[in-house]
């Protein structure tokens, strides 16, 4: 952790700043330490290997299974924890999990539709084994990776194996997603990459989201498990709710979002963006994405979609911190 993360950390007690009390340091940053909160009962947390340990939000059912199921199945093969593998993710995500092949490029395209500035802070919620947050960094922001799992390999330890191999930098914060530890409109952009349909509280992670955020700021999200008419009507089978993963309808997502002050766009995923215009020649492919994204009860049966969802009040400007690209088509 860096002390300038103090800036816009608080606690999700109270509400209240931090002190920070370091007791080892390295060249990026302190290493072990405290920090404690400055309310009238002051809240103490642990800095340990240079994670922020919060975990205020375990209480949830949810998230005691998710934690079990990761640190129960991540074993079997020395493959899953060799750092040169790990260190390449999402590059070499499929010589683990060929189901996974085509995150890298859809978090990549979703990187590219957010213009972020150096001094923006970016919120990377459910990061597990922190690719997507080396990405985020790799173009300048300054990134905090969230997440309630903090193992090696497959959890927020991992990033010493990124910065190493990356030279990069995020802070790490070990919390649930339902309490974001931050002060009110202090987040220019937050992105969620497989990990939102994991939320234990659907209605409690968009409010604490639609709190952190800026006014001009953006939530981004791609891969997730949204479900339409028609998946329900037609299931395909391959979902799992092993651990805290389960299916949202886009209705309840909808009808949160927008009691949250939310408004939603949807583009069609990168992936399946390559498979229309691999299918119908690019330029045939490309007039059925543009329609896709115009009419998005239509995108919504697909399988995938990246959406961003933005503050609806009037006064909303462009952001100094991160720019919102090419947004066509809205709910």
């Amino acid at each position: 952790m860096k002390s300038e993360l103090l800036t816009i950390l608080r606690c999700p007690e109270c509400r209240t700043r931090f002190g920070l009390f370091p007791a080892a340091s390295d060249h990026r940053e302190v290493r072990r330490g405290t920090i404690v909160c400055k309310g009238l009962e002051p809240h103490s947390y642990e800095i340990v290997d240079g994670i922020v340990r919060l975990e205020t939000g375990f209480n949830h059912d949810a998230v005691r299974r998710e934690i079990d199921y990761e640190n129960s199945t991540y074993t079997g093969s020395e493959r899953l924890t060799d750092p040169r593998i790990i260190a390449q993710f999402p590059d070499t995500l499929s010589d683990l999990w060929p189901h996974t092949c085509h995150f890298g490029s859809d978090f990549q395209v979703l990187i590219d539709r957010l213009e972020l500035a150096p001094d923006a802070w970016v919120l990377d919620i459910g990061t597990g084994p922190c690719w997507s947050s080396r990405l985020l960094a790799q173009r300048g922001a300054r990134v905090i990776a969230l997440d309630v799992n903090e193992a090696d390999y497959y959890g927020l330890k991992t990033s010493d194996i990124l910065f190493e191999a990356h030279g990069v930098y995020f802070e790490r914060i070990l919390e649930s997603m339902t309490r974001l530890p931050f002060k009110d409109s202090s987040v220019h952009a937050i992105t969620f990459n497989a990990s939102f349909h994991h939320t234990p509280d659907l209605e409690e992670t968009l409010k604490e989201c639609a709190r952190v955020i800026r006014p001009d700021g953006v939530v981004a999200m791609v891969n997730e498990e949204f479900v339409s008419f028609r998946h329900r009507m037609f299931p395909s089978g391959q979902s799992s709710d092993t651990g805290s993963h389960h299916c949202i309808p886009y209705v309840e997502f909808e009808k949160a979002s927008r009691s949250n002050g939310f408004s939603s766009s949807y583009f069609v995923a990168d992936h399946v963006r390559k498979r229309l215009e691999g299918k119908l020649a690019p330029a045939l492919g490309g007039l059925l994405v543009r329609a896709l994204e115009t009419f998005p009860s239509t995108l919504k049966q697909l399988n995938s979609a990246l959406i961003l969802l933005r503050k609806t009040s009037p006064s909303t400007r462009p952001t100094q911190g991160v720019k919102v690209l090419a947004e066509t088509a809205s709910s």
